[in-house]
């Protein structure tokens, strides 16, 4: 009887014994083959490896060859099978960012959150975070200064969070904050167009014009294809006073606006006006032509018929 018991144990233990070979086996050679960023052979073995064990473990690197092969939904799907407390810190960020890359903004910021809660000093995260937020497609910059100010307790010179948290601030029309934000990310030498950008913006809200142009005109440097930049720092300029700079700027954001014909207006309307206060009424009366030639506007009409009669009838036509 104890024969046959011994005989029946070792038939019960080989075949697990072999199946724990095998799927150790096929684990290690997925693990090789990730490191030589081989993802599709590395999918072969861990769905071999799957077969003898369907564990967390083997979810998660499996849902990594999906994440590096940019099969986004496939990574997702395999992830949500595995709790939140169980998931590796690599496979939480790859559950965000498979959430961001196929647009679920609202699914990404709720595994955001998450993920910050569970790994709150992941500065990339919690800045990315922060930018999906403010983003048009979510709009609570309020939130992201929540998350902002929290991080910055601790760690007030992040370069990426400072970066979100100056954005934050501009849209919530929180402009000294923004402002001494960004001072800190200039400190520290990072400019970025959208730093210099958000900066100018803030001391134009607080009609600091100066200082605005200042840091207009460096993330127009930066980027002198940016039409929005060259349209901001030209409608400073007319406010003070620098009137032919400002329509050289105009000109220019008029280029790579068009065809975008409420920006057109908008752009020769106040080429027009930079004309008007220099006294130079003819390019004032032809600007605003041009604006109307993309939106009829009653206001600028009058005035621009107006300003044909005091000009002289043998211009206006």
């Amino acid at each position: 009887m104890r024969k046959l018991f011994l005989f029946l144990l070792i038939l019960f233990i080989v075949p697990l014994h072999v199946a724990a070979q095998s799927y150790q086996r096929s684990l290690d050679r997925g693990d090789s083959c990730m490191k030589v960023y081989d993802y599709y052979n590395a999918l072969s073995f861990y769905k071999q490896a799957q077969k003898q064990r369907n564990d967390n473990i083997i979810k998660m690197k499996i849902a990594s060859c999906y994440y590096f092969r940019a099969s986004y939904k496939q990574c997702i799907g395999l992830l949500k099978t595995v709790s939140t407390d169980s998931l590796t810190h690599d496979s939480f960020r790859e559950l965000y960012y498979s959430l961001g890359a196929i647009g679920d903004v609202a699914h990404q910021v709720f595994y955001g959150m998450t993920l910050v809660r569970t790994f709150p000093r992941d500065s990339h995260i919690v800045a990315d975070l922060m930018n999906v937020l403010v983003s048009p497609d979510y709009d609570h910059s309020d939130m992201a200064i929540y998350y902002g100010e929290d991080y910055c307790k601790t760690d007030s010179f992040n370069t990426e969070v400072n970066r979100a948290l100056g954005e934050a601030y501009f849209m919530e029309r929180k402009f000294e904050q923004c402002i001494n934000t960004y001072r800190r990310v200039f400190a520290v030498g990072d400019t970025t167009y959208n730093s210099l950008y958000y900066t100018a913006g803030a001391f134009a809200y607080m009609e600091r014009l100066d200082s605005a142009v200042y840091y207009y005109a460096k993330a127009v440097k930066m980027k002198p294809k940016m039409a929005v930049g060259l349209y901001r720092l030209g409608v400073v300029e007319t406010q003070l006073g620098r009137y032919e700079d400002a329509v050289l700027h105009l000109k220019k954001a008029a280029e790579l606006y068009e065809p975008d014909k409420s920006l057109m207006f908008t752009i020769y309307k106040n080429m027009g006006e930079s004309r008007l206060c220099q006294k130079n009424f003819k390019e004032a009366y032809l600007y605003w032509g041009y604006a109307l030639a993309y939106v009829d506007d009653n206001d600028l009409a009058e005035k621009r018929k107006a300003l044909g009669k005091r000009i002289g009838a043998s211009f206006v036509k």
